[in-house]
């Protein structure tokens, strides 16, 4: 009985022990296999390298230099941090007691990473030095790349810039956890995704020691270049006539199918300052310029359109059919209403005015009477719908809707009602009205062709064009009546008594447009003899506007000029225009039968 019981007991034994052996053996086969494959096999991600962006001509205007980074190995002690900084200091120069502080602020005994003391270093310098300092285990160098934008302040407000990548753009961009540098502005934040690329990475067998023994495979990773509408030569050109003239402002070329080929703001930065980090002493003498280097205008400064929303306006009351076209106005050079005396920029007036002479003269008399006729919430309508107040959609960051205001806008804004001389003063772009440079573009590409552009700077992503977009938004009856509008806008820049004629140089075409001379102070009513705008202080000129559109016939181009504090728009832009329509004629860009 008692052999029994141990030989059960001894085959019980042998039950567990074959048991654990399946176990051990066969059943955690997979894990053990799994958790050895870890300890062997590692991932390494490849930063692919920002994109290239050129310009309409394939010329590059955002690219990349090869430098390299130096690190130091962590936890260093005094004495052997002083002595590799020494070592360094014999072939590349820098301030040891500046990087010493750099090194021991990020030295914490958490960090297991190299430490990165001097970036940027220049490849001609590194070159002949790299094999004795590959030698130094303390010491680490590595291949990076410099962002160059060659134009500096002529394109600054296009590109933006990049900077190094924070924790928020890596909640945004994963990929930037290995990459240095993303987009902070302009057509670098824009289109970042695109321009940041593709990871690639490969597969690896290290050993105990990290070191790799046997690579597996390899996949390469992706850029993306992308190519703009934008020609530099123009816009070095228009960049030279405002700094030459020292006009500060905005001008904006474009198709009338909306590509964007020239966009230029003065006074401007250089966005080269950004890639490094820019210097607090540098940043204030930004911030602090009472021009606004900093700002795209364009796109984000905002300014009362004065007479430039007037042939819209004068579409607008015309289509409704409370307007008559042909039916004339008296303008005695200022209009009642009340107790007040609106007053017409020519004080003794404009005498019979019918629309092609409202648009031509830029008779405020005439439109004080529209804005009465048609009340303030269908004249923001309808200007809404037709290019303002609403964001243009370009493809570039920060665009501003502008502001095309009503009753309610007011009642919410202010708690207030709405006043008659609130919308007389609207229907000549004063009052609270605020638009954008590139509003104002495709509104005049809308009157010359009939649709409203969507503006873009960008051409193409590699090889893939962006297409462009032309909305229809006006009705059958506005694009009938377009033709009156257009015919008054022509008057403006060609008849001997058109606001822009004596300023505009004569072109083997003709071209219409708008001036526009936009109050930045009040005037009280009862001064009847106002002062010239060249007599008034800088800051108290008004601001001064022409855009226009080009061949008339044909229309290809449209030219949109805001001069800050300029005064009379056909003086302050005329000249510039006209320079401008001759070097579209000089690159080929219009083309019409007559001109070789």
């Amino acid at each position: 009985m008692r052999l029994k019981i141990i030989l059960y007991l001894i085959f019980f034994f042998y039950l567990i022990i074959i048991a654990k052996v399946y176990i051990l053996s066969v059943a955690n086969n997979s894990y053990y296999k799994k958790l050895a494959n870890n300890n062997i096999h590692k991932k390494i991600y490849l930063p692919p390298i920002r994109g290239i962006i050129y310009d309409t001509n394939h010329n590059p205007i955002a690219y990349n230099e090869l430098r390299f980074d130096i690190s130091l190995k962590p936890h260093l002690k005094t004495k052997e941090l002083n002595k590799n900084l020494k070592y360094l200091k014999q072939y590349i120069d820098f301030n040891i007691t500046k990087i010493t502080k750099v090194y021991k602020k990020q030295n914490s005994p958490y960090n297991q990473n190299y430490i990165p003391i001097l970036e940027y270093v220049k490849y001609q310098k590194i070159l002949d030095i790299l094999p004795i300092l590959k030698q130094n285990e303390n010491i680490n160098v590595k291949s990076t790349y410099l962002r160059i934008y060659p134009y500096k302040e002529i394109l600054s407000h296009i590109l933006g810039y990049v900077g190094k990548a924070n924790r928020k753009d890596i909640a945004k961009y994963p990929s930037l956890k290995y990459i240095k540098t993303t987009g902070k502005n302009g057509i670098e934040k824009y289109y970042n995704k695109e321009l940041i690329g593709e990871l690639g990475y490969k597969n690896i067998i290290v050993n105990a020691r990290n070191q790799m023994i046997k690579e597996l495979n390899t996949t390469q990773p992706k850029s993306h270049n992308i190519e703009l509408n934008i020609d530099t030569q123009l816009q070095s050109f228009i960049y030279n006539l405002l700094k030459d003239t020292n006009k500060k402002g905005s001008i904006v070329v474009l198709k009338t199918t909306g590509e964007v080929i020239a966009m230029v703001n003065y006074p401007s930065y250089d966005d080269n300052l950004f890639v490094k980090g820019i210097s607090v002493k540098e940043w204030n003498k930004l911030i602090h310029n009472h021009f606004n280097p900093f700002l795209n205008k364009a796109v984000a400064g905002l300014y009362p359109p004065g007479s430039i929303i007037k042939p819209s306006i004068g579409l607008i009351a015309i289509a409704s059919g409370k307007l008559n076209p042909y039916k004339k106005i008296f303008c005695p050079g200022y209009m009642e209403v009340g107790k007040r005396k609106f007053r017409d920029w020519k004080i003794d007036g404009h005498g019979e005015v019918d629309i092609f002479k409202a648009i031509k003269r830029s008779v405020d008399v005439y439109y004080y009477k529209i804005g009465l006729l048609l009340g303030i919430n269908y004249i923001a309508e309808n200007l809404k719908r037709m290019g303002f107040g609403n964001k243009t959609k370009i493809d570039l960051p920060n665009e501003r809707h502008g502001l095309i205001p009503n009753k309610m806008w007011k009642l919410k804004r202010y708690h207030q009602d709405w006043y008659i001389g609130e919308t007389i003063n609207a229907s000549i772009g004063q009052g609270y009205v605020l638009v954008t440079p590139i509003q104002a573009a495709i509104n005049t590409a809308l009157l010359a062709t009939g649709k409203l552009p969507i503006p873009r700077i960008a051409k193409k992503i590699d090889n893939t064009p962006i297409k462009t977009e032309q909305k229809n938004v006006l009705s059958k009856k506005e694009k009938k009546l377009l033709p009156l509008i257009r015919k008054g806008m022509w008057q403006v820049c060609n008849a001997p008594d058109g606001t822009a004629t004596r300023h505009l140089e004569k072109l083997p075409f003709d071209i219409a447009g708008k001036t526009g001379t936009a109050q930045v102070h009040s005037i009280p009513q009862d001064v009847k003899k106002r002062k010239r705008e060249d007599e008034l202080a800088y800051w108290k000129r008004s601001h001064a506007w022409l855009t226009t559109y080009g061949p008339y016939k044909n229309p290809q181009f449209v030219v949109t000029a805001m001069i800050e504090h300029g005064g009379h728009g056909g003086s302050a832009a005329g000249g510039i225009i006209s320079e401008i329509y001759k070097k579209l004629i000089q690159l080929h860009y219009i083309k019409y039968k007559g001109l070789k």
